[in-house]
C-alpha cells in the first residue's frame, strides 16, 4: 500500500484553504498525511491552522508557489512518503480525485495530474491546452482518454512519484510563481519521466485569465512568467540552443506589448523587457516589491 501525503500551499485565501482541506478530508482514499505550507499569511490562517487536528504546518516567509511547494515536497519526501499530491489552496478535490489518480495505469515513477475543470462551468477546463494538433479546452475533450500524455496543470491536483523527486529534485524556489510548476514539468519531461492527467480524478478550480491582459498594477505577476521562460526553454531545447529561443521568443513578445491597444501598454512594455533581461542576466532575485517597472508605475501614479 502506498504512503501518499497531501501538500498544499496557502497564502492570504483562509476561506479557500478551508474548502480545499474539507474536501481532502472526504477522500475516499484517505490521504495518510496533509502538509499546509503557509506562505506568511496575514489573514488568521495561522490561527486558524493551529487550532486544526491531524495537520504538519509549515510557516514560512511569502516564497510564491515555488517557494511553498520546494518546502512542502521537500519536507514530504524527506518523511518518507511514497506520492506526494500537491495542490494550490483554491482547488477543491473531487471526494474519488486521488482513488482515481492511484487505480489509473501504471506507467512507472511519473507525475500524475487530475483533470482541473472549471468551478463556474463544469463543461469547461479550468486552464486551456493548445497543441499543434490537438487543443483541450472542454471536459470532453479529455474523457476520450485514459491518460492524456504531456497535458497537465501543476500544481493542482498533482501527483509526484518519490523516484521523480529523487532524480529531478524540488521546484526551483528562486522562480517565485508563474512558470514554476512548467518548469519542473518540463524539468521531468528532459530526465524521461512521464507527465501525464488522468481524466477519472477529478478537481475544480477558478478558470484561468489572460495573463497578457491583467490590469496595472497587478501585471507585476507577468514579469515572472516572461523571467522564467528562459528556464522552461532550456528544459525543452538544452542549454544553449534554449538561450536563443528564449531570446527570440522575448523579443517578439516585447515588442507585441508596444503594439497593444492597451491602456497601459508602455509599462507592459517596460516589464517584459526587463523581465527578459533579467532573466538572460541570471537574475532570480527580484520580488514584486524590487522590479523597477513597477517601482516606476507607483510613482507615477502616486
Amino acid at each position: 500500500m502506498k504512503q501518499i501525503a497531501a501538500v498544499v500551499v496557502t497564502y492570504n485565501r483562509l476561506t479557500d484553504l478551508k474548502i480545499c482541506l474539507s474536501s481532502l478530508h472526504k477522500q475516499t482514499r484517505r490521504t495518510d498525511a496533509i502538509y499546509v505550507v503557509n506562505n506568511g499569511s496575514t489573514d488568521g490562517t495561522d490561527e486558524w491552522l493551529k487550532s486544526q487536528p491531524g495537520l504538519t504546518v509549515l510557516t514560512q516567509a511569502n516564497l510564491g508557489g515555488a517557494g511553498g511547494f520546494a518546502t512542502g515536497i521537500e519536507r514530504a519526501f524527506q518523511d518518507g512518503f511514497d506520492g506526494i499530491w500537491c495542490m494550490d489552496d483554491d482547488c477543491i478535490a473531487a471526494p474519488d480525485a486521488l482513488e482515481n489518480l492511484l487505480l489509473s495505469p501504471n506507467i512507472g515513477p511519473a507525475i500524475k495530474n487530475c483533470v482541473s475543470i472549471s468551478v463556474k462551468d463544469h463543461e469547461e477546463l479550468a486552464f486551456y491546452v493548445d497543441r499543434p494538433n490537438q487543443s483541450f479546452r472542454k471536459v470532453t475533450d479529455m474523457t476520450q482518454f485514459d491518460l492524456v500524455y504531456g497535458v497537465a496543470s501543476l500544481f493542482n491536483g498533482t501527483l509526484i512519484s518519490a523516484e521523480v523527486i529523487r532524480t529531478i529534485g524540488i521546484p526551483d524556489k528562486k522562480l517565485f510563481i508563474w512558470g514554476d510548476e512548467v518548469e519542473y514539468m518540463t524539468r521531468a519531461q528532459k530526465m524521461g519521466f512521464p507527465v501525464v492527467t488522468v481524466p477519472t480524478s477529478v478537481f475544480y478550480h477558478p478558470p484561468s485569465f489572460d495573463r497578457n491582459g491583467i490590469p496595472w498594477p497587478g501585471a507585476w505577476k507577468q514579469y515572472y512568467a516572461v523571467r522564467n521562460q528562459r528556464r522552461i526553454f532550456q528544459n525543452m531545447y538544452g542549454s544553449k540552443y534554449g538561450i536563443v529561443v528564449f531570446l527570440q521568443w522575448s523579443i517578439r513578445a516585447t515588442l507585441q506589448q508596444a503594439k497593444e491597444k492597451r491602456q497601459n501598454r508602455l509599462y507592459n512594455f517596460l516589464l517584459y523587457g526587463e523581465a527578459a533581461f533579467d532573466s538572460l542576466l541570471n537574475n532570480f532575485r527580484k520580488r514584486p516589491e524590487s522590479i523597477f517597472t513597477v517601482r516606476l508605475y507607483r510613482f507615477m501614479h502616486k
